[in-house]
């Protein structure tokens, strides 16, 4: 009955999000008054930061957010939140994915309750006031630790770890060292999360079980550990995963302390309708998701497996297969969600979080002092600090790993019915092996029949098939020629050079469709011809950024040909003389 009413309150809250009505008549004409909600993030080009729409030129008041890109100036080093900006430039509304399983960024700012962005030129905004508010102080203590951080004089990847393990500024990281991590499946670490404050709530039981000799010990107890976390929540930005996993370490903490039989499930649950009530689009967000299917996988899964071996008189190798335990348990409860968002699985996460997980303990409990220190102007020496040390023998395991041939699966796709089906197995195999009930296990069975009976079928729908898609990326020419599972990417050398474009554009499709063989043709090589060499019928060339259809590979052909262009609901028939001319966009030319 209990699960009855859980599962009713995780539908009602899925709907009311979904069918949520979102305002569509932003006003886009500036000027505007605008309060930051972030301090702004430096990129390549410009700086960015979330900002509320507070007044416009048409209402006082608005519940819009704006995305503002902010040319680079001297003046955005002092920005915090709760700044409030006149600008002077209109918003652009954010417009939706232009290619095939293209990354929907519209939908992704639509949950940040986002509708519009806007680029600033350093004489297009003012500072006119500034609001106070505890994120502000957040960010003003996050910067005061940066600095502590930087004055370890460490080398520059080492403090861009430090600062992203201690307090949560990710935004030093370079590419390489993130994609390091992301393939060595110890992205976690590099992201303040529930590992973090898990860690710290242990370190903090620890430190304070001398309270307990005290009359009123436990209640103490219970305040010195909810102030640590939620101290080391603000000294961290209160980012939304640090508040989402705060939040779940508290009620899982109280519960236990008020010694209800709440069970561990009921505070898990009862946090995330803490966070959903204030906040319902966090059921839709990827770091609300794998943040509560760890934690659940861990907790139901982890003493199972801890359980299948024997304990071990040696405290290492039973700390080692403890850890081994929770990796696993975690990455059976999020693997499918990596696969849906991320699209690769790391092979060795075994290994890696093995080492990681270790290592960032001892790094967050010499961190944490560290910071203390350094706070009072006390600095070891970087050829001494055991921080530095740790950090960079962190980033070479982790690298190592990486560089291990094959040591991650890339290119996976799965749509959203293989996702909720590939839960559906988990749980039912799962539930089915822990509870040695067979029925459960005989439905998990079914499931992954039909499972990879779906796969089958699909790849042998896309055996039959011949198609070529036209692809949207800026003023660049892009398309994709398939026969069967077969295909060559014909496209501009600046787009295939850019691995940013063709990861927001082009990737995502090319591997939902399991090509077998896939090749990559630049524009530049092919003139005219390598279309007409791969597929003879019809033949496809590209002339002053036009795409040029010509049926049999003849552009006199008399006799009619019916072939079909789909571009957004419109329909371009190659007539009489067997060709047709249509500007570059993207979508699907089917075959015959």
């Amino acid at each position: 009955m209990v699960l009855a009413w859980y599962v009713l309150f995780f539908l009602g809250g899925l709907l009311n999000t979904a069918f949520r009505h979102v305002d569509d008549h932003t006003n886009t004409k500036g000027p505007f008054y605008i309060e930051l909600q972030e301090r702004p993030i430096e990129k390549t080009n410009s700086y960015s930061a979330k900002a509320q729409i507070i007044s416009d030129s048409s209402r006082s008041f608005s519940e819009n957010y704006t995305l503002v890109y902010f040319e680079k100036d001297e003046r955005l080093a002092h920005l915090l939140p709760g700044d409030q900006l006149e600008i002077f430039n209109d918003l652009q509304e954010v417009q939706p994915p232009k290619n095939p399983k293209e990354f929907d960024y519209q939908s992704y700012l639509e949950l940040l309750n986002i509708q519009t962005r806007v680029y600033l030129k350093t004489e297009q905004w003012q500072k006119i006031s500034t609001v106070w508010s505890l994120r502000r102080s957040s960010a003003r203590i996050q910067s005061r630790f940066n600095r502590i951080i930087k004055d370890f004089d460490f080398g520059k990847e080492q403090t861009a770890v430090l600062q992203a393990l201690l307090i949560g500024n990710r935004f030093a990281l370079s590419d390489e060292l993130t994609a390091s991590y992301a393939s060595a499946g110890a992205m976690h670490v590099l992201a303040v999360s529930g590992l973090h404050v898990g860690i710290l709530l242990f370190v903090l039981l620890h430190l304070s079980k001398p309270l307990l000799k005290w009359n009123r010990g436990k209640t103490a107890q219970v305040v010195f550990v909810l102030l640590g976390i939620w101290s080391y929540a603000f000294v961290t930005g209160l980012s939304p995963s640090v508040l989402r996993a705060s939040t779940m370490f508290t009620f899982i903490f109280l519960g236990r302390y008020a010694k209800r039989d709440v069970g561990i499930y009921n505070a898990l649950l009862t946090s995330a309708f803490f966070l959903l009530l204030l906040q319902p689009n966090l059921i839709f967000q990827v770091g609300f998701q794998l943040s509560y299917a760890a934690v659940l996988g861990i907790v139901y899964l982890q003493p199972k497996f801890y359980a299948l071996l024997p304990q071990s008189r040696f405290w290492l190798v039973d700390k080692a297969w403890a850890i081994t335990s929770v990796s696993v348990a975690a990455q059976i409860a999020t693997f499918p969600l990596s696969i849906y968002y991320f699209h690769q699985f790391p092979l060795l996460f075994l290994f890696s979080n093995l080492v990681v997980i270790v290592v960032t303990y001892a790094i967050m409990g010499i961190g944490l002092v560290s910071l203390l220190l350094g706070g009072a102007g006390l600095f070891i020496s970087p050829e001494f600090h055991p921080l530095n040390f740790l950090v960079s023998f962190m980033n070479t395991t982790v690298e190592w790993i990486q560089a291990i041939p094959n040591s991650v699966v890339f290119e996976l796709s799965i749509e959203r019915f293989e996702l909720v089906l590939l839960y559906a197995i988990i749980l039912t195999v799962a539930f089915g092996l822990v509870q040695r009930h067979f029925k459960f296990l005989s439905i998990g069975l079914v499931l992954f029949a039909a499972f990879t009976a779906l796969n089958i079928y699909e790849n042998h729908e896309m055996d039959k098939s011949r198609e070529i898609t036209f692809f949207s990326v800026e003023k660049s020419v892009a398309l994709q020629i398939r026969q069967g599972r077969e295909a060559v990417l014909l496209a501009d050398p600046a787009i295939l050079e850019n691995p940013s474009k063709m990861q927001f554009h082009i990737n995502q499709y090319l591997w939902s469709q399991n090509l077998k063989k896939l090749s990559f043709v630049a524009l530049n090589e092919t003139k005219n011809q390598t279309a007409s060499v791969l597929y003879r019928a019809p033949f496809i060339y590209l002339s002053d950024g036009r795409a040029i259809a010509l049926v049999n590979g003849s552009q006199n052909l008399k006799e009619e040909a019916t072939v079909t262009l789909n571009l957004k609901n419109m329909v371009v028939r190659f007539g009489e003389k067997g060709e047709s001319t249509h500007p570059l966009k993207a979508g699907f030319l089917t075959l015959p």
